[in-house]
Formats: structure tokens, sequence, C-alpha cells
């Protein structure tokens, strides 16, 4: 039975502290998409509201992951080899289930903050920030994180090695749990990945092509000139 965990920090209030809190969903996976994401179905389950420390606190992270570990202690506690669950489901009936983590949702710091790699870095692989796009050296199936590799360097006390790859020198929670791979819990996100991410930059490098050809005021005539059809909303900028 595959789990989907969900996090994202929240703000409280501003009259006690500025307090802030880290929430924690979770839901199954055999629960189709459109009910999934509608609020109404109440998909979702909050299992924990996590305390945020004070920005100036140290080992922010390490307590993070100590609470989600505390919560998600079963899952990882679990024995894949011996007698599996028996849950009730929605149509009356019992099966027989094996409940592991199989996807995270979040934006790209409750990402960084989940794998534990350093600011700015990709939580998948290893490509070094600045790569170009398109570079034959760097691919991401090639240079995936692997979190065997980076346990056996925190054995060995290699913090250096650690350090060129962005991870932080502590054991992950998450590597303990069965049959998870830490760095393929993600899934694509509309609005960070798609929307902010690869449609801004493609617009961007589009209106700067325009700019550098002299021919952007010719293309916002021709496009403010199709009519407008159902399709298409009307154009204010």
């Amino acid at each position: 039975m595959p789990l989907i965990c969900a996090s994202d920090k929240t703000h409280l209030t501003n009259f006690s502290g500025n307090q802030h809190a880290l929430l924690l969903y979770l839901t199954t996976g055999n629960i189709q998409k459109d009910i999934r994401c509608t609020p109404q179905q109440r998909a979702w389950i909050l299992v924990r509201l996590i305390p945020c420390p004070p920005k100036c606190a140290t080992h922010i992270d390490e307590a993070w992951h100590s609470a989600v570990g505390t919560v998600l202690s079963q899952l990882r506690h679990l024995d894949i080899t011996g007698p599996d669950l028996k849950w009730d489901c929605a149509d009356g009936f019992q099966r027989q289930c094996y409940p592991l983590l199989a996807a995270w949702v979040g934006d790209y710091p409750e990402q960084v903050m989940v794998v534990q790699v350093s600011s700015c870095s990709r939580p998948m692989c290893e490509i070094p920030k600045g790569a170009p796009m398109g570079n034959s050296t760097f691919r991401p199936l090639n240079n995936s994180r692997n979190q065997h590799i980076y346990s056996e360097l925190l054995e060995d006390n290699n913090l250096n090695a650690l350090h060129t790859l962005g991870v932080h020198p502590i054991r992950n929670q998450l590597w303990k749990y069965h049959l998870c791979n830490l760095y393929r819990l993600w899934q694509p996100d509309e609005l960070h990945q798609l929307l902010l991410g690869l449609v801004k930059d493609l617009l961007h490098w589009l209106l700067q092509y325009l700019k550098a050809r002299n021919v952007k005021d010719q293309f916002d005539n021709r496009f403010t000139s199709v009519p407008q059809t159902i399709s298409r909303p009307p154009v204010h900028q």
C-alpha cells in the first residue's frame, strides 16, 4: 500500500513571537487523483503539527527529522517479510497490505530539508549548480543521488566528499525505511516546477530573444490582433 506524505511551512500568528509550524499530511496511493486533489473529499489527514524552532536555533533540520521519525516510526519498524496488516477498506472488506512510503509532496524548501542537502542543490541528482542545460557531461540518470553511497561516506567520516556533493553530514532518518528511495520521492509540482520554473524561465528567454532581434513590438501587435476565443482569455498586459 503506497503512502504519500506532504509537508509545508505555515505561518500561525504575529502576536506571540511570529510563530511558524510545519504541517505533516498523509494519504494513500490507491485514491484517484481527482479525488485526492479535491479538498472537499478530505483524502488527506493531518498527522502532526510540528513547531518550528526560532531562526537563531541550531540543528533545526535534525530536530525536524527526529520528530518525523517519531511520527512515522511504525513504517520504519515494519517487517516486510513477516505477516502483513489487515486494513478496513471503504467498501467494507478487509485487505492485507504492507504500507510503504512511496512519495512526498512539497516545494523546494521542504525538499531540501527532507533530503538534507545544501541550499541551491538539486534534491534528486548531483548535477552542480550553474551547469548548462544540455551538457552531455551531466545527465540526471547518471548523476542521481544514492543514499547507500552517502551512508558509507558518513561511516568513513569522509566529510569533504559529502560537502562536495552538497549533502549534510548527518544520518538521514528516511534512509531506514523499507523499499524507499529518498531521492525519488518527489513528484512534479505544477506551481513551483512548471509555472514558476519552466514556463517563467521560457518566457524570460523568449522576451530577451525578441528584444535582441528588435521584433518585440511586431510580435505584440500580431499577438493582440488574434481574435479572442473561448479558450484564450482577454489580454490585459
